[in-house]
């Protein structure tokens, strides 16, 4: 069995991370898999294949957001301070799972706790990620000095890591003793361009989808849009207040279901993305040959590696905050449609990752 312990901070860890079992599950189809987060279930049911189990289990603190775009800081080391006070014995309970459910390895994506636990267990753990919660928490530390503690349990814990596997827009990993490169872990969608629009009967404007992950942007100015003529926007989660203009249409998750379509599909569906750059949909752009316009996330170091590094793979264009908020995007959604699309990179990373996972089980 591969225990598998997941950030539930954002969904870019769980959906990379899922693309891996999936890989790992056409070579082994009968290899027992558990994933222990307390991200949503719905990012592995249906992506990985049975035999699978979920527990759920708040495996780290991440970051707290006041919304998509705004870290709040204080609020994440006081969320710290609760969790370092049951670090002992977390560690110890998880231990002791490891060593009654028979686990041969431990993947972690990237809480501290997968290689804690695991060393305790006398367990093999591998890492999978493009930053670590030290060089994050050590980022923040000077302005919330509680997170530089959180930054030095988590170097120590990745210090017991036997490998870790590195993506690409990596920052510093240098807490992991040893590390390898893998391609980039991208999903790509499942239906054309062409059908998925057709589901959801889009026409032939070019269509914008605004992408904030589960935060969402409450205080986006929906009226504002409306006066972008010729695009027409999605809008998914929970972003935004008051009656949608004419041209922007609210999508929910049961809406997408009843149209057979998921998330990949509609990014595939979409002219242009709009969103903060994060692992996950900016690698969900790149499989699906999106442009996007990006807008700052706060601070928060793996920005200026995403927002440079990107621009390699997928046309894409810088807005502020403040456009984002009050829909002042005509500019830049016309200069992202107008680029050329880079050469496409190497997305298999999932099948190079599930080989090296399955190699260490020999």
């Amino acid at each position: 069995m591969i225990a598998v312990y997941v950030s539930g901070h954002g969904f870019g860890h769980s959906t990379r991370t899922a693309e891996v079992l999936r890989a790992v599950r056409k070579r082994a189809p009968e290899l027992p898999l558990t994933v222990i987060t307390s991200a949503p279930s719905f990012l592995f049911e249906g992506v990985v294949a049975p035999p699978l189990e979920i527990r759920r289990v708040e495996c780290d603190v991440g970051l707290v957001q006041k919304d998509a775009l705004v870290i709040d800081e204080a609020a994440t080391a006081a969320r710290w301070r609760e969790f370092a006070a049951g670090w002992d014995d977390l560690v110890e309970a998880e231990a002791e799972w490891l060593r009654a459910s028979g686990a041969r390895l431990v993947l972690g994506d990237i809480p501290p706790l997968a290689f804690a636990a695991a060393a305790a267990a006398g367990v093999p753990s591998m890492g999978l990620g493009n930053f670590s919660w030290d060089w994050i928490y050590g980022h923040l530390a000077p302005r919330e000095p509680a997170l530089g503690e959180a930054a030095a349990l988590a170097r120590e814990a990745y210090g017991r890591a036997a490998l870790l596997l590195r993506l690409p827009f990596a920052g510093d990993l240098g807490a992991f003793p040893r590390v390898e490169d893998v391609p980039l872990v991208a999903r790509r969608p499942e239906l054309s361009r062409e059908e998925a629009r057709g589901r959801l009967d889009l026409g032939t404007e070019p269509v914008v989808l605004l992408s904030f992950g589960g935060p969402g942007l409450p205080g986006i100015d929906l009226g504002a849009y409306g006066g972008l003529d010729g695009y027409r926007f999605l809008l998914t989660g929970h972003s935004g207040d008051g009656a949608a203009p004419s041209n922007l249409r609210k999508l929910d998750g049961g809406e997408l279901e009843a149209a057979g379509l998921e998330y990949t599909d509609l990014v595939g569906a979409a002219d242009v993305v709009v969103t903060k750059p994060g692992y996950g949909i900016v690698t969900d752009c790149i499989g699906a040959g999106t442009p996007l316009v990006y807008t700052d996330r706060g601070y928060f170091p793996e920005y200026p590696i995403l927002s440079r590094e990107m621009k390699r793979y997928i046309p894409a264009v810088h807005a502020t905050n403040d456009e984002v908020r009050h829909g002042r995007l005509g500019s830049a959604l016309d200069a992202v449609r107008a680029m050329p699309l880079p050469g496409r990179p190497r997305i298999d990373g999932a099948d190079v990752a599930a080989e090296r996972l399955l190699a260490q089980l020999v």
